[in-house]
């Protein structure tokens, strides 16, 4: 009874403070707000509300304005300026006049750039004025100079390149470069469009915009949900994507740890759980696996005194959601809890791992002394 009563006191003071890879499930649900300093809330996967477990994102804050703070009413100065490109063709309706030997009565002279003075030369009218000067007023010269050649001139003149009024668009895009503004108003989505288009999911992308000495950036996909993010763009407009793929972390008792990057929207609590290989089975707890959240909720509106006070901003919770993986229905809930970037994935161990390792020290062999250094011969 002597031999075995350090062994039962070495088990007893053990049991308080056993090797392990993470916290007890008893501390789940003693974990402390560091904020409030009130209990973190713990809910159990059948008792947490729809809206809850089906949502894949946070709400967004009501003070981020995004891309709203670029307020304007559009580009739309249809006036040429240094650099821009024109194309020109000019015809003429008469049967007695500069084209009427020619085959076709439509003669294209092709593209000319506005030079650094702000003048274009072009055939047949020689040079003109085309800085500050709109397309059709370039036309009523053109026309004017054609008098006396033509018998019933008419000329089409067509902006296409535009260098003054681009905006640089570069990162996830497939054509990464400058496009230029037209009188149409082009807004966010369009000049994606014009550079090709995103090149990664809309959720996983953010897209910034810099204007003057402002920036400002948003999800791509919110710019496709809200109308206000989707901006008119003004000249030198600085648009840039870059990947922001949401992400979570596996822990504790999984064949796989570490974190794993997912499309949003499209990763269930059953999916996540195998991306990290599934639990451990001579080790994990399958009742025991937790969804660490920082929650982000805002506060509603309420109606104090009979005055309607707006909702507040966006404030951030702790919450953890426990799965019981033992139970049939909290497997069918798993495959509607939708994971949020952020999350944190936990599995316990099982008691009887805990108490396995603690075995395994008691089971080492003593260290022994290591062995004296050779004698040199002859001393």
């Amino acid at each position: 009874m002597r031999k075995t009563y350090p062994v039962l006191l070495a088990l007893l003071l053990g049991a308080c403070a056993a090797p392990s890879d993470g916290p007890s499930p008893s501390s789940f649900y003693n974990t402390k707000d560091p904020v409030t300093g009130g209990n973190v809330r713990v809910v159990r996967l059948q008792e947490a509300s729809l809206s809850e477990i089906t949502s894949d994102a946070a709400p967004a804050s009501a003070g981020d304005a995004g891309l709203s703070i670029f307020r304007s009413s559009g580009y739309s100065d249809a006036r040429l300026g240094r650099g821009d490109v024109i194309d020109v063709t000019i015809f003429d309706t008469g049967e007695e006049g500069l084209f009427a030997s020619a085959n076709s009565k439509t003669l294209p002279l092709g593209r000319f750039t506005v030079d650094s003075s702000g003048n274009v030369n072009l055939p047949f009218v020689g040079r003109q004025r085309a800085i500050d000067s709109s397309p059709q007023a370039l036309q009523d010269r053109i026309v004017a100079g054609l008098k006396g050649s033509a018998v019933n001139p008419q000329a089409v003149v067509t902006v296409v390149e535009r260098p003054g009024s681009g905006v640089s668009i570069g990162g996830l895009v497939h054509q990464p470069g400058r496009v230029g503004l037209t009188a149409r108003k082009e807004r966010v989505l369009d000049g994606l469009a014009l550079a090709g288009g995103a090149s990664a999911a809309p959720g996983a992308t953010m897209v910034s915009l810099t204007r003057g000495g402002r920036k400002a950036s948003v999800s791509l996909a919110r710019i496709l949900e809200d109308q206000s993010q989707n901006v008119y763009l003004l000249p030198d407009d600085q648009l840039y994507l870059e990947d922001d793929a949401p992400s979570f972390t596996a822990m504790g008792a999984f064949k796989s740890t570490g974190e794993f990057t997912f499309e949003p929207g499209r990763m269930t609590l059953a999916q996540a759980l195998a991306r990290a290989g599934g639990l451990l089975d001579d080790r994990a707890n399958a009742s025991q696996v937790y969804v660490l959240r920082s929650q982000q909720v805002q506060v509603p509106s309420r109606v104090i005194d009979g005055k309607t006070v707006a909702a507040g901003p966006v404030k951030v919770r702790p919450t953890i959601y426990r799965a019981d993986l033992k139970d049939i229905g909290n497997l069918a809930l798993m495959q509607q809890f939708k994971m949020r970037d952020g999350d944190i994935l936990y599995a316990g161990n099982s008691g009887m791992a805990d108490f396995g390792k603690l075995f395994t020290i008691y089971q080492k062999s003593p260290s022994l002394p290591a062995a004296p250094l050779p004698k040199t011969p002859g001393l």
